[in-house]
C-alpha cells in the first residue's frame, strides 16, 4: 500500500509539474506580444502565467512530501491551499512592486488582481489536491 501512496503522489507531482512548465512557456511566449500597451501587458501575462508557473513547480513538492508533512487529508488539501495562496500573493507582490516597477512607483492597484489571480489558481490547486485525496482513499479501498 505504501508504494501505490507514493506512485499516486510521484504522479500528481508530474501533473503540477507539467502544468507549471506549460504555464512558464505560454507566459514567456506571450509576456505583451501584440497589444496596443506591449508594457503593461507584459506584466499581466507575467502574473497571471508566469508566475503561477513558478508556484506549479514549486507545489510538486508538496505532492510528492504529502505523507510526511500532513497528518490527514483535509489538513492536505487546507494547507495546500493556503500555502500556494500565501506564497503566490507574496511571489506577485515582489514581482511587480520590486521588481517590474521599482522602489520609485509604487502599484497599490496591482495587489486586488495579484490576489484575484492566486485565489483563482489556489482554487485549482485545491480541486487537484482533493483529487489526490479522493485516489488516494480510492486506492486503500481497493
Amino acid at each position: 500500500m505504501k508504494k501505490t501512496s507514493r506512485i499516486i503522489d510521484i504522479a500528481f507531482g508530474v501533473i503540477s509539474a507539467a502544468f507549471g512548465i506549460l504555464l512558464i512557456v505560454y507566459g514567456i511566449h506571450s509576456a505583451g506580444v501584440d497589444t496596443t500597451v506591449p508594457t503593461d501587458e507584459r506584466c499581466l501575462d507575467t502574473m497571471w502565467l508566469t508566475i503561477p508557473g513558478i508556484l506549479l513547480l514549486l507545489d510538486t513538492a508538496v505532492y510528492i512530501l504529502r505523507s510526511r508533512m500532513f497528518r490527514s487529508y483535509a489538513a492536505f488539501i487546507l494547507l495546500n491551499f493556503l500555502l500556494f495562496v500565501l506564497v503566490g500573493f507574496i511571489a506577485e507582490v515582489v514581482y511587480f512592486q520590486f521588481i517590474y516597477f521599482g522602489f520609485g512607483k509604487p502599484q497599490y492597484k496591482l495587489m486586488i488582481p495579484a490576489i484575484l489571480i492566486v485565489v483563482v489558481y489556489g482554487v485549482a490547486v485545491m480541486i487537484v489536491s482533493s483529487l489526490c485525496a479522493l485516489t488516494h482513499k480510492i486506492a486503500e479501498k481497493s
